[in-house]
């Protein structure tokens, strides 16, 4: 029995015992509404998680506006919140597992080769998609600190840096993400 010849213009991977097709990376707008479908749910995570530590810290209300939590309890706080978001992540994004926002979006994370994602990859992404906040913040405070908020287009600057992990991929020659090109991944479509 013969094989079905694969079109030319399909990429694919050979084998010695079959030729497998490689799944279409996503467009820039589909991964980008998979981030803001799992931003959602990051808010309202962050929202439950702000409240349970308020509650715990007996911190109060104050005119209808939540009190800023300080001291230890915050940075535990923080801490908290870093580790069980990337626990989150990497949880779903090794061995094939998928995100609810990734399965209603139709895409999966693989590895660059089109296997799965390892540990260290998932772990590397994760640390690396915090480049661009890492730099808006920074950027931001150092504008505070300065006191030339005010300068027209500074603004601008600290939201555009926020963004930097997005605004690679146009540059990028395989239009990736700047965290999947540093962890060496990629997002596909998949239907199934």
């Amino acid at each position: 029995m013969s094989e079905l010849p694969v079109p030319p213009s399909a990429a694919t991977t050979s084998s010695p015992d079959h030729t497998i097709e490689s799944p279409q990376t996503a467009s820039l707008w589909r991964r980008f509404g998979a981030f803001i479908h799992e931003l959602l749910f990051l808010v309202a995570y962050l929202f439950i998680i702000g409240l349970i530590f308020a509650s715990v810290s007996g911190e109060s209300m104050s005119a209808g506006k939540p009190q800023v939590l300080s001291g230890p309890i915050a940075w535990f706080q923080r801490a908290y919140l870093f580790v069980s978001i990337g626990a989150y992540f990497i949880y779903f994004w090794i061995r094939g597992r998928r995100t609810l926002a990734f399965k209603t979006w139709h895409l999966r994370l693989l590895s660059a080769d089109g296997g799965v994602v390892s540990l260290k990859q998932a772990v590397l992404r994760y640390f690396a998609t915090w480049i661009g906040p890492a730099l808006g913040l920074g950027i931001y405070v150092s504008i505070d600190a300065l006191g030339i908020g005010t300068t027209p287009g500074l603004g601008l600057l600290w939201l555009l840096a926020l963004f930097t992990n997005f605004l690679w991929a146009p540059i990028d020659p395989a239009r990736q993400f700047l965290h999947d090109r540093i962890a060496g991944t990629r997002v596909v479509f998949a239907r199934e």
